[in-house]
């Protein structure tokens, strides 16, 4: 995948941005055509509000250029994604998650409630995503 480390490194920026604020330390980038559309980190602590995930703030912001459909998108993110994240990722039909560190328990793709990838999730909510998880070399 071309460009996914550059992609990660700067998600690594976000998610210590993040971290400075108080934050939990995640970074997301929405990617289309190699070109970074939109980017966020965490802002869960800083925000008051539990749905500030990084993932979520970066789809917020990737939508109002790309609109709903963000099937061509690929979501870089820094932690797997968690459960509700994973609905919404399905919803806006990301077609790709990268991730580097996966999550010990909600993850979208390696737990019990793996939205990302279910073959049994409800219609509307779009194919299963393809999870990347990104490794340290």
């Amino acid at each position: 995948m071309e460009n996914a480390q550059n992609f990660m490194a700067r998600c690594e920026e976000l998610a210590s941005q993040a971290a400075t604020k108080g934050n939990s330390p995640v970074g997301s980038l929405i990617v289309v055509d190699n070109k970074i559309v939109a980017e966020a980190e965490e802002a869960g602590a800083t925000k008051q509000d539990v749905s500030c995930h990084a993932e979520m703030e970066v789809i917020r912001e990737a939508r109002k250029t790309l609109g709903k459909d963000m099937s061509n998108a690929t979501l870089f993110t820094t932690k797997e994604p968690c459960v509700m994240c994973s609905y919404v990722i399905r919803f806006h039909r990301i077609g790709t998650v990268v991730f580097k560190e996966k999550s010990a328990e909600l993850g979208g793709a390696s737990s019990d409630y793996n939205l990302l990838v279910s073959q049994n999730a409800p219609k509307g909510w779009g194919p299963p995503v393809r999870c990347i998880h990104l490794k340290e070399e």
